[in-house]
């Protein structure tokens, strides 16, 4: 007696449910990848955080900040600040920014990110900690490379002393309140609705790469704030999560960004306006006189000027974080 088995066309449907199963699953899948990461994220960002506040409890509350005088490059720090500043930025130039304007100027050896670094120089963070695993950057193996490294080899690193930046953009997810000026300086008094970090921006890249001193600035993504939305703050506050999603950090496809407030909390916004009054956290508050009570300036802001300087925050609430 012949067995009987499955015909081709019997073999070809189940091949055809199977396919329409696993088309069905992956998207969920890959949904819930991502929620995993930003999960991850939420905590880097929480722990970079903490990691602040040890650093402020030792530093007169004050959060990481790195020493700079307008104009000066190579100056000491000064010995009766109570602060543990950084002194000479060293080797790794990594990521640059071109300046600071009034009411206080950083020179081309100063950014955000050294003020982070401070944590990894103090032991309350490691390099891991600074990668967002959607954003496809690589944590730094704090090793120095070419000209910076001893006999222009490569060689270990070592923070604090030939090492006080990243690497440059691709080994840092996260964007830092801006550290200069006399406004908003990141400290443990600033508004603890205030944006401390987030994953980074929209509106730089970099200028930089791994190898080598350079001090070349930021360079402008080529996006900036939207325009065009009109001067009613109701009708920008209506704006949906897509019509956002290019002012959004690119580390989550536009969907959003965690962000680590001031009290030490990690919360995942879907548009940028997270900060105090709707601030937007990625631009400044827009200029002139009624810029504490004007909404639209608030929601929409500014990054630069034509030459690419970067403003340093002109109010108390204004959170601005950069890259």
């Amino acid at each position: 007696m012949k067995k009987k088995g499955f015909t081709l066309i019997e073999l070809l449907v189940v091949v055809a449910i199977i396919a329409l199963l696993i088309s069905i699953l992956l998207p969920s899948l890959s949904r819930a990848r991502e929620l995993a990461k930003r999960a991850v994220c939420a905590s880097n960002l929480r722990g970079i955080g903490q990691g602040c506040h040890i650093y402020s409890n030792d530093n007169t509350e004050n959060f990481p900040q790195h020493f700079y005088i307008s104009g000066q490059t190579g100056t000491a720090p000064p010995f009766d600040s109570g602060v543990t500043w950084m002194t000479k930025m060293g080797s790794m130039g990594g990521i640059a920014i071109k300046s600071q304007t009034s009411p206080q100027t950083s020179t081309n050896l100063g950014h955000h990110s050294r003020s982070l670094f401070q944590l990894i120089i103090g032991g309350q963070s490691t390099p891991g900690q600074f990668i967002c695993p959607s954003s496809g950057d690589t944590e730094d193996n704090l090793r120095n490379n070419g000209s910076d490294a001893t006999g222009g080899t490569e060689s270990a690193a070592q923070p604090g002393r030939n090492r006080f930046d990243f690497k440059g953009y691709p080994h840092l997810s996260y964007g830092y309140q801006v550290p200069f000026g006399n406004k908003a300086k990141p400290n443990q008094k600033m508004d603890v609705r205030m944006a401390l970090a987030a994953d980074k921006g929209p509106y730089y890249r970099a200028g930089n790469t791994d190898a080598g001193t350079q001090t070349t600035p930021d360079a402008a993504s080529g996006v900036l704030p939207p325009t065009g939305w009109g001067n009613v703050a109701a009708d920008i506050l209506k704006k949906s999560n897509d019509d956002w999603r290019p002012y959004n950090s690119g580390n989550h496809s536009g969907e959003g960004e965690e962000v680590l407030f001031v009290d030490g909390h990690a919360d995942w916004i879907k548009k940028p306006i997270g900060g105090v009054n709707n601030d937007n956290i990625y631009t400044l508050i827009g200029p002139g006189t009624d810029s504490l009570t004007n909404l639209v300036k608030s929601l929409i802001g500014e990054v630069s000027d034509a030459a690419g300087e970067r403003y340093c925050p002109s109010t108390q609430t204004d959170s601005y974080i950069v890259p």
